[in-house]
């Protein structure tokens, strides 16, 4: 009886452990900092609350939100890639970030806003596209050390006609 608890509570854990060594084919840049009480440290919980909404697309409204007729995943190299998020959750003095990749994970870039008292939408844009091939680009959108939104998109070679 003693060996049978044993070797389930075994296999209970290795099932349990399972999730953590999945592979993941998009690992974060970032890497998770232990604890919550160093500066840039942030819980999970606290980090997915702070950021709500984000969207892409190829304009901007006034109100700093993409219109639903501009959201898409698709654009043509040279289009200025709007990414934009609410953020009426989170603290002044929040940093966001967002890490650009292109084809094969390649770093394309980064950048940073911080959150200011009275803003409810953050935007980012990444322009300068025109080189960009054809292919699987994604923006990674962190607060503090905490990734909470992936966003893929693609570089196509022409606008459908039915977006």
């Amino acid at each position: 009886m003693k060996r049978s608890v044993t070797s389930a509570l075994a296999i209970a854990c290795v099932a349990m452990s399972m999730p953590g060594m999945a592979d993941d084919r998009y690992p974060a840049i970032e890497k998770e900092k232990p604890g919550i009480s160093k500066p840039g440290d942030v819980s999970p919980p606290v980090a997915q609350s702070m950021v709500d909404d984000v969207n892409l697309g190829t304009a901007v409204a006034p109100d700093g939100q993409i219109p639903v007729k501009s959201r898409t995943d698709d654009f043509v190299a040279g289009e200025d890639i709007h990414l934009t998020m609410d953020v009426s959750d989170a603290a002044s003095g929040t940093i966001v970030k967002v890490v650009w990749f292109g084809p094969d994970e390649q770093l394309i870039g980064e950048q940073r806003e911080t959150v200011t008292p009275g803003v409810s939408t953050l935007k980012f844009t990444k322009d300068g596209t025109k080189a960009w091939k054809p292919g699987d680009y994604r923006a990674e959108v962190w607060v503090g050390d905490e990734k909470v939104n992936d966003e893929r998109f693609n570089i196509v070679s022409s606008r459908s006609a039915s977006k």
